[in-house]
């Protein structure tokens, strides 16, 4: 029997539970190779596009509220079909 391969999709950064300063952030998102769009939304808001450089997604954010903070990001393929990230946890702090 022959396995598809299987699609890598996810947060790489932050880490779970991270702890990022206040400013400038990039997070970075895995997502297939024939992935023809990537947004995140953080704290339910707005899913914004990310950018795609070296092989990764990228999305950059001005971490300006302190606390905890949950974000997402959903795939597009190109026949598609949508992947969705689970939430992942993390902190803002000065």
């Amino acid at each position: 029997m022959i396995q598809a391969p299987l699609k890598t999709v996810g947060i790489d950064y932050p880490n779970p539970g991270e702890t990022i300063a206040t400013g400038d952030y990039s997070f970075r998102i895995s997502a297939p190779s024939g992935a023809k769009e990537v947004r995140l939304s953080i704290d339910d808001g707005d899913w914004k596009p990310c950018r795609k450089d070296d092989g990764h997604w990228w999305f950059d954010w001005t971490a300006q509220a302190q606390g905890e903070h949950i974000a997402v990001s959903r795939v597009i393929e190109a026949d598609g079909s949508l992947l969705v990230t689970q939430p992942r946890l993390f902190k803002v702090q000065p």
